[in-house]
């Protein structure tokens, strides 16, 4: 670490390459919204703040991988084909061959010490790989863009990028360029302004119909649906406020009354309940009575559950998250274990899964190209629960596979975690099972000899089913005593014996 902060001629207590600024608004930065609307979504609505925090902290599980192409494998005349062949094989779950399948066939080289890899997995001294790409996810879901800066070596200016810094998106301004589509980016602090290169920031941005150089929040599309969800809560609290009671009532005295009079009523209710409790329509010289207005039913008037359902579903839609695993009463009123595992399953499947390629997309265009002896990165998901098989379920097909010939007894034990080479042990094979060497596969099988008796007298010397002295292998039928035969495990000749 100190060798970075001197390389940087950085303080220590202050190695970012981004200068500082108070935490303050800059103001809306793209046409397509602003930053701190979206971020006070996420600060005061508890299902976005949910939403958001959810792909975060799933989106800093996985770790960052390098690998290099062997374009000159030894096992293929044509490897390029080779390789895209091996990419389109479909394991039993229906995906692509993982990446171990390639680095087994010689396709693939790993880059686990790789200076790419090792800067991703710990972009800077400050922030781990799950807070980096948590980050990322936060920013792309509230802004639709993300901004890391390259922080080079002051002393090699065009050397590779030593660190990544987040930028904050709504202080990102980008420089059309004419020529090169964008010239940089300007970084405003709050008290000055600074610009950078394009080469030195990566952009991540959604896709937007109505701007070529930023990205439009997610959140855009359910601004309303989060104006009558923060509408329900205050009048949720006004409601709670007044005591129970409904927007309004109607209070009539017998005796007539002035502007003044009707006023001064108005005041001392609301003092009373500390707050606006809705307005009194007063009405004079008439009978002396009270009627609340609304709000029949209390609480349910006050709060309806189908309107709530709606903007729960609405915005757990939006950011591509089943409602069981988000905690939303729709998703609770029919969630079970299995139904929970599978929508943790279509959690990653439709919406992290794209997310992280959309992530490592922009990683090899924009900086993997600026690194030597690699070809690319990749967020490695084998290791994510929510897409591991089922144990039962892997080895229930493995056994399957195994009954039918399609995978070796030495594939069947590595595929279900157990030692390949079996040396040694005594094991109780399927009854009318046959066990065939790989290199006998496809041979027809050699008769074994069969002897029949001629005589009456002779059937009484046949022992229906011989078995080998030695391993006790079944090796004929109706062989007469007195017979040989040969064991075709190959413990040798023997005469058969009652």
């Amino acid at each position: 670490m100190g060798i970075i902060a001197d390389t940087f001629r950085l303080p220590v207590r202050n190695r970012s390459p981004l200068p500082s600024a108070p935490f303050q608004s800059s103001g809306l930065y793209t046409p397509t919204g602003s930053f701190q609307q979206t971020g006070r979504a996420y600060a005061t609505n508890e299902i976005v703040y949910a939403a958001v925090e959810l792909l975060a902290s799933s989106a800093g599980e996985p770790h960052l991988c390098g690998r290099r192409w062997r374009r000159n494998s030894p096992t293929s005349r044509n490897p390029r084909a080779s390789i895209l062949n091996e990419k389109k094989i479909l394991n039993a779950k229906g995906i692509p061959a993982p990446n171990a399948m390639l680095v087994k066939n010689g396709y693939v080289e790993e880059l686990p010490d790789h200076p790419l890899v090792e800067l991703l997995n710990a972009p800077n001294p400050y922030m781990s790989r799950g807070q980096f790409w948590g980050t990322a996810v936060m920013d792309r879901s509230l802004a639709g863009n993300f901004y890391a800066l390259k922080a080079r070596s002051k002393q090699f200016p065009n050397s590779f990028p030593l660190q990544l810094w987040r930028m904050r998106p709504d202080r990102v301004k980008i420089i059309p360029s004419k020529d090169n589509f964008i010239e940089g980016y300007e970084y405003n602090t709050g008290t000055d302004k600074v610009i950078y290169a394009a080469k030195d920031v990566l952009h991540w941005k959604t896709r937007n119909p109505f701007n070529d150089y930023y990205g439009m929040p997610p959140l855009m599309p359910i601004m309303g649906r989060l104006d009558i969800d923060w509408y329900m809560q205050s009048f949720l609290k006004r409601f709670f406020e007044s005591g129970g009671a409904g927007p309004g009532a109607v209070l009539t005295v017998k005796t007539k009354l002035t502007q003044e009079a009707k006023d001064e009523l108005r005041e001392r209710k609301s003092r009373m309940f500390s707050g606006p409790t809705g307005e009194w329509l007063i009405l004079d010289n008439t009978e002396s009575s009270y009627q609340q207005l609304g709000l029949n039913r209390g609480l349910r008037d006050a709060l309806p559950k189908e309107l709530d359902a709606v903007s729960e579903a609405r915005i757990a839609m939006v950011f591509g998250i089943p409602g069981s695993i988000l905690g939303l009463l729709i998703g609770y009123e029919s969630s079970s274990y299995a139904n929970k595992r599978a929508d943790w399953q279509v959690l990653w499947d439709v919406t992290m899964a794209p997310m992280l390629s959309d992530l490592d997309d922009v990683l090899n265009l924009s900086l993997a190209p600026e690194f030597t002896g690699i070809d690319d990165v990749y967020f490695d998901l084998d290791d994510i629960k929510a897409l591991q098989e089922d144990t039962d379920k892997m080895h229930d097909r493995t056994r399957k596979n195994f009954q039918a010939g399609l995978v070796s007894l030495e594939e069947a034990r590595d595929e279900i975690g157990y030692d390949p080479a079996i040396s040694e042990g005594l094991f109780q094979l399927p009854s009318g099972a046959t066990v065939v060497p790989f290199e006998e596969m496809g041979e027809t099988p050699e008769p074994l000899p069969l002897a029949l008796p001629e005589t009456p007298e002779e059937m009484q010397n046949v022992v229906a089913e011989p078995r080998c002295p030695k391993c006790s292998r079944r090796v004929g039928a109706n062989i007469q005593v007195g017979g040989s035969l040969d064991c075709p495990k190959g413990c040798g000749y023997f005469e058969v014996t009652a």
